[in-house]
């Protein structure tokens, strides 16, 4: 933007010894004022472009998801990032996406945004074992106390799926994360590994438990930060030659149990390991836990299956703004995978723009009052799609003009909204992040489950 407008400081400069006078001072402010809406105004004008192209190919949420199959295509991994974790519409249409991914272009599993040890509750639930459905909804979300009925909803449909006759593949649910929980504690995925140690090589298991009895009081986020570096040395041998017991012996152990009742031993072990390496990269690790984890669900689906993963925004996108600090780095699971997968993973980012919601994960102090989410700043990527002029939609960003205008419009960095209890943006460039944007203009809490 020009700034003729404006005017010059040495205009205004009414010199007097101590500098620009009270006249001139008070016509610097009230020139400044009266150009800020002009400033705005300029901000939002600059967009109606893109605006323009994006109502054009926005496609409108029907009663299906059929405009996903030309978005996904061959995919093996599509993956769904919710713009807040605390929105009822972003689960819901999680839940429609999930079915008409399984239902419409075969997909076999959903990994999430909660706790590996938590998860294989739910992936039992959903294979018709007999566990609490009240563990197996807490087990799709496990960042907090709470369960809730979106959960609900999605599990008792996978578990209505996998029991018709006609389900020649049953579906499975995936934890991504090393612990799902704000106060992450390591006992929860070492114990585990321990029992079943136990149930096949107890000599060995004798000897490996004897070496965490005294580190797991402190394998937790209230003790680690202020344990002796020692301990934390000692943790970190434990952690690795309990992962590197399993490796040696994977033929025998699986010969003697189950591939399945291995495969979840082992990867609590796993966890556990990369869980000291979060503590260690002062909580810099979830993303390559995550990423690696991701990369375990695609094998045990095997070359035909396909991942749908849940997760926020700043998991799933595939370019971050690096911070000016590098001790600050935070990489995403999708940048740290992408490269592998290249087309065969495609990133749906959501976006709302206004509401109502409740601060489930208790983190931010508002004890699960009622809040509203204020309209979205208005150079937000957020706030432009409002001005598409429909209430829910998706848009492919694959289909942008090679160049001009729009292209570079969508290549920027632009403010997205994160976390809505906090009102919190972050800058991602749409284009470089995610391959196409679901859109929704309201969103309200969560239904806890009763």
């Amino acid at each position: 933007m020009s700034c003729r407008g404006l005017i010059r400081l040495d205009q205004l400069r009414g010199r007097r010894a101590g500098g620009i006078s009270r006249r001139g001072l008070v016509a610097w402010v009230l020139a400044a004022l009266a150009v800020m809406p002009l400033m705005a105004a300029s901000a939002i004008d600059d967009t109606k472009s893109v605006v323009a192209w994006s109502a054009e190919h926005a496609v409108a949420l029907g009663d299906d998801f059929a405009p996903l199959k030309t978005i996904v295509g061959d995919a093996r991994v599509l993956a769904f990032g919710e713009g807040t974790h605390n929105a009822s519409e972003l689960w819901t249409l999680r839940n429609r996406m999930f079915a008409y991914a399984v239902e419409h272009l075969g997909f076999t599993a959903i990994a999430a945004e909660t706790s590996v040890a938590e998860g294989w509750v739910t992936d039992d639930y959903v294979n018709g074992k007999p566990v609490p459905v009240d563990a197996a909804t807490h087990g799709v979300f496990s960042w907090t106390a709470a369960s809730f009925e979106e959960n609900r909803a999605l599990i008792e449909w996978m578990r209505a799926y996998n029991a018709k006759a006609a389900t020649s593949r049953k579906i499975r649910f995936y934890g991504l994360e090393m612990s799902g929980s704000t106060k992450p504690d390591g006992r929860l995925l070492v114990q585990p590994a321990l029992d079943y140690l136990r149930s096949i090589d107890t000599k060995r298991a004798d000897a490996i438990e004897s070496r965490f009895s005294a580190l797991l009081p402190i394998f937790n986020i209230a003790k680690l930060p202020t344990a002796e570096p020692a301990k934390l040395d000692q943790l970190v041998i434990a952690a690795q030659d309990l992962v590197s017991l399993f490796e040696r012996y994977q033929v025998l152990w699986t010969a003697k149990s189950s591939s399945d009742a291995y495969q979840r031993a082992y990867r609590h072990a796993v966890a556990a390991r990369q869980l000291v390496a979060h503590f260690r990269m002062k909580g810099q690790g979830r993303d390559i836990a995550a990423a690696e984890n991701l990369r375990w669900v695609l094998e045990q689906e095997g070359p035909k299956g396909k991942v749908f993963v849940f997760a926020h925004n700043s998991h799933v996108a595939k370019w971050r703004m690096l911070p000016a600090d590098d001790e600050q780095l935070h990489s995403t699971m999708a940048e740290f995978i992408h490269p592998q997968l290249g087309n065969d993973i495609v990133v749906i980012a959501s976006l709302y723009h206004r509401g109502e919601t409740r601060d489930w994960l208790g983190m931010f102090g508002f004890d699960n009052q009622l809040r509203p989410v204020p309209p979205s700043k208005p150079e937000s990527l957020n706030a432009v799609m409002s001005r598409v002029g429909k209430p829910s939609f998706l848009l492919d960003l694959r289909k942008l003009p090679s160049e001009g205008d729009v292209r570079d419009w969508f290549e920027q960095p632009r403010p997205v909204r994160n976390i809505n209890v906090r009102e919190e943006y972050n800058q991602i460039k749409p284009a470089a992040a995610f391959d196409a944007l679901l859109y929704i203009e309201k969103i309200s809490p969560l239904h806890e489950q009763r």
